[in-house]
Formats: structure tokens, C-alpha cells, sequence
């Protein structure tokens, strides 16, 4: 018995999913494709921030600032050590040293900020009593795409796409031990 198109329908019942699937599977992957790109590339962007994040969490919680003591390893060395730690643990983000860590002191009257120049501990010893104190690390990196597009000549590099795309991020915590920032 052979399967006849109806007057209302052009198509016949059977037999039509070959014709089209390569013009769907084509645009299944001219759409999907770019999406995997893009959400790799947050993803891992995320992943650079939350290793920014963890840095300077556990920078807060340190002793001292500037010099390791007995009790543990500095803020500075510890920022150094959590953004490796996390950076290393994911493939696609890259840290580019320094990692830049400051002390921000906010007066507690008025509302000001003094942002102390990165790796550098205060002068003397922290007043408590009129300023509260953060710690905040700054993470200077690159996130590779997860397919780099060769596009040579066309349009020159284009960040996220051809190669990877620089970023910057920062995250601040509040010192929990204000009384070893200036060691």
C-alpha cells in the first residue's frame, strides 16, 4: 500500500526525517556550538572569581599582614598560595602575578576609605576604635575560550574568541584580626 499526500498536507507520513535532518542537525550545531563556548567561558570566568573570593576569605582570617608569624602564614602569602591553589584546580584560567592585596581602612565617622598600596602593611598599629579594617585581593588573569576560532586577518584578535580575554577582579573581607596589619 503506498502512502499518498493528502490534498491539506504537501508531505507524505513517512520518510520526510531523512530529507531534513541535515538542515537540522546543522542548525543544532550552528546554535548549540556557540552556546557551549559562551557558557564555558562563564563558567570558568566564574571560576576565576570564586578563586578571588576564596582568597581573600582566607586572607582576612590571618594574624599578620605582611610577615609570617608562628601562628600561621601571612595575609599576603596566604592570597598567593588560595589564588594558585584555585586557579590550579581548573583548566582555561590563568593568574598573571602579582596578586595584588590591600589593606582599606573606612573611618567609621564619616564614611572614608583609604585603600594602603598593594603588599604593603600599615605603618602602625590599627585603631580599632575609629576605623574598621578589610582586606581585598585583586586577581589580574586571563580565561581562555574553550575552542580558540582561527579568524587570521579577517577581524585581528578578538578577545574570548581567537584567544583568551584578560580579567580583573576583586573581593574584600573584613580583617578579623586588625591588630596584626601592621606586622
Amino acid at each position: 500500500m503506498k502512502q499518498v499526500a493528502s490534498k491539506n498536507n504537501s508531505r507524505a507520513r513517512r520518510g520526510t526525517t531523512m530529507a531534513e535532518m541535515p538542515a537540522a542537525l546543522w542548525l543544532l550545531i550552528f546554535m548549540a556550538f556557540p552556546l557551549i563556548i559562551v557558557a564555558t567561558s562563564a563558567l570558568r570566568f566564574g571560576f576565576f572569581w570564586n578563586a578571588c573570593r576564596e582568597s581573600a576569605m582566607q586572607a582576612a582570617k590571618c594574624q599578620t599582614f605582611q610577615n609570617d608569624s608562628a601562628v600561621g602564614i601571612s595575609s599576603v602569602n596566604t592570597a598567593d598560595a588560595w589564588s594558585a591553589k584555585a586557579a590550579g584546580a581548573f583548566s582555561g584560567i590563568t593568574i598573571v602575578p602579582p596578586v595584588n592585596v590591600y589593606i582599606v581602612q573606612t573611618n567609621v565617622v564619616n564614611g572614608t576609605s583609604t585603600t594602603n598600596p598593594s603588599r604593603t602593611k600599615l605603618p602602625a598599629a590599627a585603631d580599632t576604635d575609629n576605623n574598621i579594617y578589610d582586606i581585598q585581593v585583586e586577581l589580574n588573569g586571563t580565561v581562555e575560550p574553550l575552542i580558540r576560532v582561527p579568524m587570521a586577518g579577517i577581524a585581528g584578535p578578538i578577545p574570548g574568541i581567537t584567544g583568551p580575554y584578560p580579567v580583573v577582579v576583586r573581593s574584600q573581607y573584613t580583617s578579623e584580626v586588625p591588630q596584626g596589619l601592621n606586622q
